[in-house]
């Protein structure tokens, strides 16, 4: 998410997107750390000037990675025989966009969503549990 922060006033305080913090500042070699308050502004990460009506578009990419695996051959040493492969595994991504990018990307991906099939949303895989030797 694009997200950027800018220093605003005590009175802002309690106002949503206002955190308090503390600012350090070196003068004189003497420390001051004096109370802050920002505002967090959410902006749309293709148009950053675009803050307001912002959506979180999520969305998967196929990419290619490499993997060890083995061949079921045995080295002279006795060791297993190991071969790179070079497999296609799904990235996850999230974007968030006002409504002109929205729009954008709506219609550039049309024709796409209008071939694909609908399918189920992913699961993630319960932890793997060691085993005991």
């Amino acid at each position: 998410m694009g997200t950027k922060f800018i220093e605003v006033d005590e009175s802002h305080k309690g106002q949503p997107n206002v955190e308090e913090g503390v600012k350090t500042i070196e003068v004189g070699g003497q420390t001051i750390t004096t109370p802050i308050y920002v505002q967090r502004i959410d902006f749309d990460d293709l148009a950053p000037e675009v803050t307001d009506s912002l959506t979180t578009v999520k969305f998967a990419v196929t990419v290619a990675e490499e993997m060890e695996d083995l061949t079921g051959e045995v080295d002279e040493d006795g060791s297993p025989v190991m071969e790179i492969k070079e497999i296609q595994v799904p990235k996850w991504l999230e974007i968030d966009l006002g409504p002109e990018s929205l729009k954008q990307y709506e219609e550039v991906m049309a024709p796409f969503f209008a071939a694909a099939r609908e399918t189920e949303a992913p699961t993630v895989p319960a932890p793997r549990k060691r085993r005991k030797k």
